[in-house]
């Protein structure tokens, strides 16, 4: 089977829309019923709260090295996100969040 390359520019409005069709109601409470989530709710979801790093950092007293080895977390990334040039991704975030709750937690179940 041959391969048939376009341009965008050469594609139609319809080879361009990847959007799926909006599921009814009816079919969002069956998907809730057959995957046991009847009661949960979107508002359930909570966004994950930026954390300062460099707080987090010196309040664990723990110099940049020793923070992003404990946490095996990229040097540098450490510093863009200290110095604000760079934002952490959300999963990122997520861990930070979880090492300003439980540092010790998680640099147990993170040791070599």
């Amino acid at each position: 089977m041959p391969i048939i390359r376009k341009r965008v520019s050469e594609l139609g409005a319809g080879d361009r829309n990847y959007a799926f069709p909006k599921p009814t109601e009816a079919q969002i409470e069956r998907w809730k019923r057959e995957d046991g989530d009847e009661d949960f709710e979107f508002t359930d979801f909570r966004l994950v709260r930026n954390v300062n790093v460099r707080a987090l950092r010196e309040r664990l007293g723990l110099t940049q090295e020793e923070f992003a080895k404990r946490y095996r977390l990229p040097l540098r990334s450490l510093q863009e996100w200290e110095q604000g040039r760079k934002r952490p991704a959300p999963g990122t975030m997520t861990l930070l969040l979880a090492i300003s709750r439980k540092p010790k937690a998680l640099a147990d179940a993170l040791k070599r």
